[in-house]
């Protein structure tokens, strides 16, 4: 009786943590439903903009008021985020703060590249957001370790993309994301090389944070380092036109990763 007992709370232990994890993504998708259809409304009235009455009036004054959601998207971030902060250290339910936080850090990253690249910044954005929405699902329901893969090569893809669609314009902003990218993938096999020492344990600050499983497969992570590394660098050297077809590349390298640890998850 003992150990049926056991096995019962088993697995209801087991499920209440999936109910969690599906009630996670579901906020996630619902979050990134809502950001996707204001920058579809953005992308039709906003860079779209047709000769119909108040179209053109209305795309001055939203141009106009850019700077002022700016700062007040900005100013709302700080603020719900120190209050998420102390009601965290306090023990408080952080529902609410955390809620508003991730709204208007929403709101605040539309506005920004909105502003600033205006047609080009809709289209990247538009791509992000169900992106960021699949990440959030495989963080949830898969391996950390397929996660760790799934990021990785979202870098790889997305630095793909801007530097085809920069074509040779915003060359700070390309050369920069490539800096930050190669300083990723070398974090990222450091890291890795760390935890596989240790049993998948991280070690930050003399604290000890179990990442990822004592039986965690690294192997992919490092090939999906390489693969990455060298399609950014294929394209630098190639040009635009590699860049177009290696972002295929990456997305069927992605395909497969997905289809191996879903077959691991069986």
């Amino acid at each position: 009786m003992d150990k049926e007992k056991r096995v019962s709370e088993k697995r209801a232990a087991q499920s209440r943590k999936e109910d969690a994890a599906l009630n996670r993504v579901l906020i996630w998708f619902g979050a990134a439903v809502v950001a996707e259809l204001i920058l579809l409304l953005l992308n039709r009235y906003y860079i779209n903009a047709t000769t119909r009455p108040g179209e053109i009036e209305f795309q001055g004054a939203l141009l106009a008021a850019f700077p002022t959601i700016l700062g007040v998207t900005a100013g709302g971030f700080v603020l719900c985020l120190v209050w998420l902060l102390f009601w965290r250290r306090g023990g408080k339910n952080i529902v609410l703060p955390g809620c508003l936080t991730v709204a208007f850090g929403i709101l605040m990253v539309i506005a920004a590249v909105t502003y600033r690249f205006y047609a080009s910044g809709v289209q990247l954005l538009c791509g992000l957001v169900p992106a960021i929405a699949v990440l959030a699902l495989v963080y949830y329901l898969y391996q950390h370790e397929f996660f760790a893969v799934t990021v990785l090569s979202a870098l790889g893809i997305l630095g793909l993309w801007l530097f085809r669609k920069a074509n040779g314009g915003h060359a700070a902003v390309v050369y920069g994301y490539m800096a930050v990218t190669a300083v990723v993938l070398v974090a990222a096999v450091l890291v890795c090389r760390s935890m596989q020492k240790n049993g998948g344990v991280l070690r930050l600050g003399g604290r000890s944070i179990q990442v990822l499983g004592r039986n965690a497969g690294y192997g992919m992570v490092y090939l999906t380092c390489g693969i990455v590394a060298a399609a950014l660098a294929a394209a630098l050297i190639l040009g635009t036109a590699a860049a177009y077809y290696l972002i295929f590349v990456m997305v069927a390298w992605l395909f497969v990763m997905a289809v191996y640890y879903t077959v691991k998850l069986m």
